[in-house]
């Protein structure tokens, strides 16, 4: 859903806009540094969001109990990536965006 190709291959991947997403070990290390700090109801910032998939990742992290008091915003300065983050997570999250759980700037 975040990786246009090659989305099992462990290196950093374009994704447009002389951007990458990082490569998946990346992701799962920077997930395994948060996971005793993202709680349910937590508020977190990802800065340079890129294709959305760890801002979704931290959202379900965030809001893992029925209450989903959660709370992920994901900027990035270019818009286009914006609008691809927002098309990425809708495919299969499409109610983290709906429910406010992921707002995308």
């Amino acid at each position: 859903d975040f990786c246009p190709e090659n989305s099992y291959q462990d290196y950093p991947q374009p994704i447009g806009y002389n951007a990458t997403i990082s490569a998946p070990h990346m992701h799962a290390m920077a997930l395994e540094l948060l996971k005793d700090h993202l709680r349910d109801g937590s508020t977190v910032l990802d800065i340079g969001s890129g294709s959305g998939y760890l801002t979704t990742c931290m959202a379900l992290m965030a809001s893992i109990l029925d209450d989903k008091k959660g709370k992920v915003v994901g900027i990035d300065h270019i818009k286009g990536l914006v609008d691809l983050s927002i098309s990425n997570i809708s495919k299969h999250h499409r109610d983290l965006l709906m429910d406010g759980r992921i707002t995308m700037v």
